[in-house]
């Protein structure tokens, strides 16, 4: 985690961001994001989640009879259209659970953040490849061997330039937070609109 910031962090065990801030949560698939979300988020607080497991789980029903491989772009098309018009002023914040292991991905979450004069901020959860491949089967939903390998062979250096410039790694970024998985179990709340541990 950043020096400087972590003791701030653990010490509230809360994260606070600007009312109209973007964070994107990254790790690798079954890194943790979606527990970490339902623990940090209570239910009150105003903001909007996007994930693209949303896409695909609403259009399950009528295309899972197809291999997900050919419906895939598809979903991803529809998913990040959906969320560039919703990175607007005044419309509340957002948070973007992603593996933000695609460098395309992450340069058009940068391009239209700072377009709409948004804050950008990432947290990272830097789980091993091992735990994660874990995490994934005690969900029930197991990522392609090949497609893993791929996201754990980019993620470490991803961690590592997030550490030392986050604009390094989603373009325009004001702060990133890198957790191990203990520490990510010590954040109890994430709030908005109440002052900012990892910059406005």
């Amino acid at each position: 985690m950043h020096s400087g910031i972590i003791e701030g962090v653990l010490r509230g065990r809360e994260l606070r961001y600007a009312l109209d801030a973007v964070v994107v949560l990254a790790g690798i698939p079954g890194a943790g994001k979606s527990t970490f979300l339902r623990r940090v988020f209570t239910g009150g607080e105003p903001v909007r989640v996007f994930d693209s497991a949303q896409v695909r789980d609403r259009w399950r029903p009528v295309l899972g009879v197809l291999p997900y491989a050919l419906w895939r772009p598809l979903v991803h098309f529809v998913y990040y259209l959906t969320l560039l018009a919703a990175m607007r002023r005044g419309q509340g914040p957002i948070v973007i659970h992603d593996c933000a292991t695609r460098p395309w991905a992450r340069r058009l979450i940068g391009w239209r953040a700072r377009q709409a004069g948004l804050p950008l901020h990432l947290i990272l959860l830097d789980v091993p490849g091992d735990v994660a491949r874990s995490g994934q089967w005690a969900r029930g939903r197991v990522v392609r061997s090949a497609s893993m390998a791929k996201h754990c062979r980019r993620w470490p250096e991803l961690a590592a330039k997030a550490a030392d410039d986050p604009g390094a790694v989603v373009p325009g970024a004001r702060s990133a937070i890198v957790l191990s998985r203990p520490e990510a179990d010590q954040i109890g709340r994430i709030s908005f609109g109440c002052g900012n541990v990892g910059g406005t």
